[in-house]
């Protein structure tokens, strides 16, 4: 017979996992810390399993308590998530979407496509979040929003979550206006190399794209500056800075003053995908794609540029 299992015990050990301290982790749910160890070793014996390793002062997870954190995390971001559930079937009737993307996006293509279904529906009500690329995931997957968008490939892919693909974008070089590879219809990776570049650090998207793109050619970045921002980097391009890699989709119109885009030589897209729970969806998400088509649709028609570098899949 299966043994029931104490959600103070779980979210307790996350939060172990989390601080990497007993004492902490006791302390953000206000038990001393032998109350926290007694219920640390009661969720042991209830799972039947050794999360910690014991022999040294301080804990360290063992494999099984590795493996078992990976698999139990979800769900407790699910549990977590049940009271935005239960707010997003209450508006649901009134009228309200909620969003959540990457910050980027979120400028320079959500809002442009919240402000195309408010001129049809003057009545609706939104909620647009920015997270981390984990997080869009997670929450999507537990109904925390009617919607995400990403580009893919997702960060997670045993997080129950469909991904349908609704757009591409072309890897694009991001210049002041006066530089001497303005004046190129492409640049090549060779000429790239040469230029300091401004991009994010190791191991998120927008350098990993970089690094894959340089690598294919037998090619080192050049990088002068590293940023945790993709804003930054735009930022940092208009001072002079150096160049940085982005696309026509994270560049909103506004942010483009005094600089100009430039594919970059060879076929490197982006695929950007809308999210979406397991099971039937809110009709709003079907709005917000409508509107997200109608709004590319427009800016393919008024910008030939803009055309050439992004299309609807």
């Amino acid at each position: 017979m299966a043994r029931q299992v104490n959600i103070k015990g779980l979210r307790l050990f996350r939060l172990v996992v989390a601080t990497g301290s007993l004492a902490e982790a006791a302390e953000k749910v206000n038990l001393s810390s032998s109350a926290a160890s007694r219920l640390l070793s009661q969720l042991e014996e209830q799972v039947a399993l050794t999360l910690f390793s014991r022999s040294r002062r301080n804990l360290s997870l063992t494999e099984e308590g590795a493996l078992f954190y990976q698999q139990i995390s979800n769900t407790l971001d699910g549990i977590d998530e049940i009271p935005l559930i239960a707010r997003d079937l209450r508006d649901r009737s009134r009228n309200w979407l909620s969003v959540v993307t990457a910050a980027p996006l979120a400028n320079g293509l959500v809002v442009p496509t919240i402000a195309e279904i408010r001129k049809l529906n003057p009545d609706i009500r939104c909620t647009l979040h920015v997270e981390t690329r984990f997080e869009i995931e997670s929450k999507v997957a537990a109904r925390g929003y009617n919607i995400g968008l990403i580009s893919l490939p997702m960060e997670n892919r045993i997080i129950p979550v469909d991904a349908m693909p609704v757009l591409r974008s072309r890897l694009s070089v991001l210049m002041p206006a006066d530089h001497p590879l303005a004046v190129q219809r492409e640049v090549g990776l060779k000429a790239l190399s040469e230029q300091p570049l401004v991009t994010l650090a190791v191991g998120q998207r927008w350098r990993d794209r970089l690094d894959e793109a340089m690598g294919e050619a037998g090619l080192r970045p050049r990088v002068a500056f590293e940023t945790g921002s993709t804003l930054v980097t735009v930022e940092m391009v208009r001072h002079g800075l150096g160049l940085t890699l982005i696309d026509q989709l994270t560049l909103p119109a506004s942010a483009r003053d005094g600089l100009v885009l430039r594919p970059l030589e060879g076929d490197h897209w982006i695929t950007y995908a809308s999210l979406h729970a397991k099971g039937p969806r809110a009709e709003l998400c079907e709005v917000f794609l409508d509107a997200l088509s109608a709004h590319v649709e427009a800016r393919r028609a008024e910008d030939p540029q803009f055309g050439e570098m992004v299309y609807l899949i």
